[in-house]
């Protein structure tokens, strides 16, 4: 009997200090997601790479700010790229990069694009001798809590083709 009472005892001790444990955890979690800082992400510019009979490649370049008192490393970004109203690119890339506490890094995204997607932007360009353009997505950080996802989004104007 007295052995059963201590097993029981003992269950309920180790129950209590799993949930503390537990409750720890999930608050020192929370905390983190708090003390984490959105790096703040623009898009510096767009350089049309080339452009031939089937398609082209540009450089969407990023301007990323780490406002945290630590380094962040992203490890995935995803990208959609708008031409004036059409969808001209729609990617992924997994590259490692390392944001310097309460520094700028500037990130270059190479993105293909066939010729069928931006044939309008293209005419407009042509006409107008500039367009508007929209780059979107998501950087993915890795952190001591956990990988953290932020959206990202820009805008400008491309005058001319440069290459």
């Amino acid at each position: 009997m007295q052995q059963r009472m201590w097993r029981r005892g003992f269950t309920m001790a180790a129950v209590a200090v799993l949930g503390l444990t537990t409750l720890g955890a999930s608050g020192c979690a929370s905390l983190a997601k708090q003390a984490f800082a959105n790096p703040v992400v623009e898009v510096k510019n767009v350089v049309v790479k080339g452009v031939g009979t089937q398609g082209g490649s540009l450089d969407v370049i990023l301007d990323v700010y780490n406002p945290n008192e630590y380094r962040l490393d992203a490890t995935k970004l995803s990208y959609t790229v708008w031409v004036d109203t059409n969808q001209v690119a729609l990617g992924e890339i997994e590259k490692l990069v390392t944001l310097s506490n309460k520094g700028h890094s500037e990130v270059v995204v190479p993105v293909e694009f066939t010729f069928a997607a931006v044939r309008a932007a293209m005419t407009k360009l042509t006409q107008k001798g500039s367009v508007d353009y929209r780059v979107t997505g998501q950087f993915t950080y890795v952190t001591p809590f956990g990988n953290i996802t932020r959206p990202y989004s820009g805008t400008g104007r491309l005058d001319g083709l440069r290459f």
